[in-house]
Order: C-alpha cells, then sequence, then structure tokens
C-alpha cells in the first residue's frame, strides 16, 4: 500500500501508510493516548500482538494515520487462514472521529482486500457505537446478528457485519 495524503473535513492534512517496525512505540503511545470512552469499545492490542501484525503481513492489511508525527488512527484486515476473507478493525483516536478519517481508512483498506481478491470482510460493533456503525452501513456492510457482550463498562448488544467483496 502507497503512502497517501487526505485533507479531512476540518482542514487537517493526515498521512496514510502500511504499518512498519518502527511504528511499534507510536502505536502503543496511541493506544495509551486513547480516552476512556473511546478504549471502552475496543480490544487493545498488546507490543507482541502488534510485532505479529508486523510480522506476518501475508495475513494482515494494516494501516496507519497520522498527523504531525503522531498515529491518530490504525486500521487493519486480518485474513482467515486460507487467506479468503477478512476481520475488520478500525481505531481512530477522540479527537479525530467525525472528521472524515474513517472514511479514509475504510476507502484505503476495502481497496486493498478488495486487489488481494478477499471474499468478504466481516466485523463487529457494539450497537451503541453509533458513529461507527454509521460508517459501516455508508461503506455496504450489512447486519448478520446482534449478541449480548461484554465491553469495558457494561454488556452491549454487539452488531455482526459483514461486507461481500467478491462473488
Amino acid at each position: 500500500m502507497e503512502q497517501k495524503t487526505y485533507t479531512l473535513n476540518d482542514g487537517r492534512e493526515i498521512n496514510i501508510r502500511s504499518l512498519t517496525k518502527k511504528d511499534t512505540e507510536l502505536l502503543t503511545k496511541f493506544y495509551s493516548s486513547l480516552s476512556e470512552n473511546t478504549l471502552r469499545w475496543i480490544q487493545t492490542p498488546t507490543k507482541e500482538q502488534i510485532s505479529e501484525r508486523i510480522r506476518y503481513p501475508d495475513y494482515f492489511i494494516n494501516l496507519i494515520v497520522s498527523h504531525r508525527g503522531y498515529i491518530v488512527g490504525y486500521g487493519e484486515i486480518q485474513k482467515d487462514s486460507e487467506k479468503l476473507n477478512g476481520m475488520l478493525n478500525i481505531h481512530v483516536h477522540q479527537d479525530y472521529q467525525g472528521a472524515g478519517l474513517g472514511t479514509a481508512m475504510m476507502i484505503m483498506l476495502l481497496k486493498e482486500a478488495t486487489e488481494q481478491k478477499l471474499h468478504s470482510v466481516k466485523l463487529q460493533v457494539a450497537s451503541e457505537n453509533l458513529g461507527a456503525i454509521h460508517l459501516f452501513l455508508k461503506f455496504g456492510f450489512q447486519e448478520q446478528y446482534t449478541t449480548r457482550e461484554n465491553y469495558i463498562g457494561g454488556n452491549y448488544d454487539t452488531l455482526y457485519m459483514i461486507k461481500i467483496l467478491q462473488i
């Protein structure tokens, strides 16, 4: 994935590129900078998990978003063992939510998944996370089913969604 520069809705310029080994510390700092409200919806990866994403690029499509030298977003599609389908995760710093960052990340991740001929991309999202759900619906994800799951701060309905890329 080549590096791209985007201008967000509020005029800030961001850079989007693939995750590299040198990003491990910056990505760890990114997760430690997230607000409690943002963190309650995500599973924060450990340094080992971040390193795994770098060591096994055939199983991950990933990108980071930076602004002024800091990571402000991370996105990935983790491929299944046959490399046919993927599971999407997108994490956006609270100061960048609602500015178009998620949209830019989705464009690049889904483009790469399509180019790599993945059949489908799935995700799970808490039903209370309306901004994320709006983003996923905008990109054609469809609800599959709902379960009750534990997030930080309580139990919430969790939507499982899917987007078929190739038939």
